[in-house]
């Protein structure tokens, strides 16, 4: 009898051992495959004001670095660099603890490359789920040299030593006779920006024919031509296509901006998110192939004719406003508003617009080698 029980012992052995061995494998099976990602954006803080404010834009191409151990010699876990949007994400195997770890901008590109070594942020935990820990932080800034001219200029209010106030009697109070009324902020005492002006549907092609286009004004003679070399812009209109502003001879007819003025500078934080930071205006006039590239080609030839043309003049984009406006409608929009207002920007930078759309503008550039040898 002692030998059928001794092996019915055995055998429930063996199998409590074998639960064992599987109880142990889930965790560790579960360590195996267990991840943890650190995910956050980086912003160009071009007030440097400290802070994500209404002119600062997601930066591209920033190296992020992800340390750990405080002190003053944190160690490095991982690097990344940013996205065209901006943001970065790191993904480590198994589940360390990341609350006492921080991320820092370490490198920058652009004119945000000055002040790239910005404080660190601490690290957040979003969830943990599933054998995935997905960790966050808050926006991380890298600043220029110096503010953009665009910025307000209030700056932070210095602190006062208590004692030193303290000491310094105040001086006697005054109330000013009349209405007191409060103080306009400090954003608003800047130039006002005019608004764009209202958009018109362009008239549709008359069915009769065209009349006949009188033949442009001679140009200038070169004692007439300014010593400096820049004209002075046209007050009856003047069109001029890409093609034009990518000649040397008409360098001298730039207004405002120069090739080397970059398109988020000339067209503001949607272009430079669409475009990337370091394109230059004459990078843009050589776009072809694409259509975002062909939109941003017409709308820099059609800027350079807004600043060309003297106010009041029939070019179809009477004002810089009006380009800027349209630009960055299509950006926002579909790509068929793309191609329309591409096309658009192509009719008017060829002579098309004015009144009732039948006026044509002739381009009236002067080289300017004989503007600059007279003017020797």
């Amino acid at each position: 009898m002692a030998g059928p029980v001794d092996g019915a012992a055995r055998s429930v052995a063996a199998v409590a051992a074998l639960l064992l061995l599987l109880l142990l494998a889930v965790p560790a099976a579960d360590a195996a495959t267990s991840s943890t990602v650190v995910a956050g954006m980086v912003f160009c803080d071009q007030c440097k004001d400290g802070a994500r404010g209404l002119f600062d834009y997601p930066l591209y191409g920033a190296r992020v670095a992800i340390q750990c151990g405080g002190g003053d010699t944190p160690i490095t876990v991982r690097e990344c660099n940013t996205n065209w949007f901006g943001g970065f994400s790191v993904r480590m195997e198994g589940s360390p603890d990341m609350n006492r770890c921080t991320a820092r901008v370490v490198h920058a590109t652009g004119h945000c490359s000055a002040d790239a070594t910005a404080e660190p942020r601490e690290l957040t935990l979003a969830f943990r789920m599933l054998g995935l820990a997905l960790y966050t932080v808050l926006p991380l800034l890298s600043q220029p040299e110096q503010p953009m001219d665009f910025c307000p200029r209030a700056g932070p209010v210095p602190p006062q030593d208590p004692a030193a106030a303290a000491a310094t009697p105040s001086p006697p109070l005054t109330v000013a006779p009349g209405p007191v009324s409060s103080p306009v902020p400090i954003f608003w005492r800047r130039r006002p920006r005019l608004l764009p002006p209202v958009w018109r549907r362009p008239p549709t092609v008359p069915q009769q024919p065209e009349p006949e286009t009188l033949p442009s004004p001679p140009a200038p003679s070169s004692g007439e031509t300014p010593a400096d070399g820049s004209g002075s812009g046209s007050s009856s209109g003047s069109a001029c296509a890409y093609d034009q502003w990518t000649l040397p001879e008409h360098r001298c007819h730039w207004k405002v901006v120069t090739p080397n003025t970059t398109v988020a500078m000339a067209f503001g934080p949607l272009a430079a998110q669409r475009y990337g930071p370091d394109m230059t205006l004459r990078e843009a006039l050589d776009g072809r192939g694409d259509p975002y590239r062909t939109l941003l080609r017409e709308a820099t030839a059609a800027l350079l004719n807004a600043y060309y043309n003297a106010p009041g003049s029939p070019f179809l984009y009477p004002t810089t406003a009006s380009v800027l406006d349209h630009l960055n409608g299509a950006l926002l929009s579909s790509a068929q508003r793309v191609l329309i207002e591409g096309a658009r920007f192509r009719r008017a930078n060829t002579g098309g617009g004015g009144p009732a759309g039948r006026t044509k503008l002739p381009c009236d550039f002067t080289p300017c080698a004989a503007t600059n040898t007279t003017a020797g």
